[in-house]
């Protein structure tokens, strides 16, 4: 889903641009979008160390190629996602975990020193982080420099505090079932007439008559393309 949500966000500002040259030249222009390409132009600095200097990527899990730490750690009740991204940074996490041995330690000194040494450090860090809960590592982490969240599941995600003051979760009536059923609301608010209305995913063909009576089909023809199943309408 994350290569779709990125072909649609290439596929949004393509049509702006479409739109904002026709409104200058008049002319419109076909716009060809391509998934592959979307996740070629994603990889950015795996495609630069590729393209520049031959390095092919391994998979690393949710590590960072050339920045350590920057990945997900095991707690003692889930998982926080962790990012140091520059020596002092670095500096900061050790004081926070209570572990200022990590900078003296000549392995650790420099980033490029902890890329090298990585299996080394992580062998440390992977020990301390399972020693607290996530919201300890979070908490004690608020007055220094580094990044750190909480890694949420599903259930977690749609109980935050960010998706509660969003109203992110809708509610709609099925038209068969005749039950109300939750969705996921647009994630774009508005602070002018933001999005309200919420109907239920369609029925298989539950617009085909509305859609091509609209294109120009009188009811006749409409009925002749049911008949010869090249459309469904939904009864």
């Amino acid at each position: 889903s994350s290569g779709i949500n990125a072909e649609y966000g290439h596929l949004f500002s393509a049509v702006l641009a479409a739109l904002y040259e026709r409104s200058h030249t008049g002319k419109g222009q076909h716009i060809d979008v391509s998934m592959f390409n979307t996740q070629l132009s994603a990889l950015v600095n795996i495609a630069s160390n590729y393209l520049n200097s031959g390095v092919i990527a391994k998979p690393r899990g949710s590590s960072h190629p050339s920045i350590v730490p920057y990945q997900g750690f095991r707690t003692a009740d889930g998982y926080v996602v962790v990012a140091a991204n520059t020596d002092e940074q670095f500096y900061d996490l050790a004081e926070a975990l209570g572990w200022p041995w990590l900078c003296s330690n000549p392995m650790f000194s420099t980033n490029e020193l902890r890329v090298e040494n990585r299996a080394e450090l992580l062998k440390h860090l992977e020990e301390r982080f399972a020693e607290e809960t996530s919201q300890f590592w979070v908490e004690i982490s608020q007055n220094y420099s580094f990044a750190i969240s909480i890694i949420n599941n599903v259930k977690s995600a749609f109980e935050h505090d960010q998706a509660q003051h969003d109203r992110i979760v809708k509610t709609v009536h099925h038209p068969v079932e005749g039950v109300e059923m939750k969705v996921v609301g647009h994630p774009v608010k508005y602070d002018r007439g933001d999005i309200e209305q919420y109907t239920a995913p369609p029925l298989l063909g539950q617009h085909t008559s509305e859609i091509l009576s609209e294109l120009g089909f009188s009811l006749e023809d409409i009925r002749q393309l049911t008949n010869d199943r090249v459309v469904q309408v939904a009864h």
